[in-house]
């Protein structure tokens, strides 16, 4: 988020930092993609689309355009906070996997935390930032809960939400819009490549779905619990982005929040 709230707002466009980001992780895992090529056929056109919408280039443009209006520190607590509540709801509609007590509670402290989002961004004019966030976490969310629906494995998907947006978006966007790449200083273009691309579009996926399988979902949806801390902290030293005070409410709302919803912790006695 960091990264992105600094291409932003300089040189790159919105869409220029999208571009990178799939050109990265696209070429790198393009090897994967053709490894499991007969899994992703197998599996149809309806997942494939579902998947490389919610999870690739339009997820990216909003989240990414939603930090040209708002602070990191909004984002940092919007769309991890926003993206518990939908994949609970999205998992009760296609899963059928109702919500016990503990994610509830989580659930009510997370609906408040975004509650004081929508103040802070109310009172400084960034509530339309706000509100791209809000999609970006709905869109995530459709992604995550869709992924369990259509069966694929977590690397696959990896792979598609990759690959995909970079054989159609690359083409239409040089043919169509204007991009900043070419006139942007090298060290914002190689910055959002490395970032996006290898970083956030290859590497963290990887290492997630490792996590999961290493620790347990548990212990690993713990984790998220540290991006609304790490993301307002860094864009503070690296961004000079101080947060509001309604923002930091919001962030010591949203962690047990994010914990209770997602399972990692119980309040239950054992």
């Amino acid at each position: 988020m960091v990264a992105s709230r600094f291409g932003a707002t300089h040189a790159l466009l919105v869409s220029d930092i999208t571009l990178l980001r799939f050109i990265g992780s696209g070429l790198i895992l393009a090897p994967l993609f053709v490894a499991r090529w007969s899994e992703i056929r197998a599996a149809g056109w309806r997942p494939i689309l579902v998947l490389s919408m919610m999870g690739g280039v339009p997820y990216s443009l909003v989240s990414v355009g939603g930090l040209t209006f708002a602070p990191t520190a909004q984002g940092g607590v919007a769309i991890p906070g926003a993206l518990a509540i939908f994949a609970t709801l999205l998992g009760w509609a296609w899963l059928h996997e109702r919500p016990n007590r503990e994610r509830v509670v989580g659930l009510v402290l997370v609906v408040a935390a975004l509650g004081l989002i929508g103040l802070e961004s109310a009172k400084d004019g960034s509530w339309e930032g706000t509100a791209f966030f809000l999609l970006a976490a709905f869109m995530w969310a459709a992604f995550t809960v869709g992924t369990r629906f259509y069966g694929l494995r977590p690397l696959t998907n990896v792979a598609v939400i990759a690959c995909v947006p970079l054989a159609w978006y690359g083409p239409l966007l040089l043919a169509f819009n204007e991009t900043h790449i070419l006139s942007a200083p090298w060290s914002e273009t190689m910055l959002q490549l490395v970032y996006q691309g290898l970083l956030a579009g290859a590497l963290a996926p990887i290492m997630y779905t490792r996590a999961i399988r290493t620790i347990g979902p548990q212990r690993a949806a713990l984790m998220m619990v540290l991006v609304p801390v790490l993301a307002t902290l860094q864009a503070w030293w690296l961004l000079s982005e101080v947060p509001g005070w309604l923002t930091v409410a919001g962030m010591i709302l949203v962690l047990p929040g994010i914990a209770l919803a997602g399972g990692a912790i119980s309040l239950r006695r054992r």
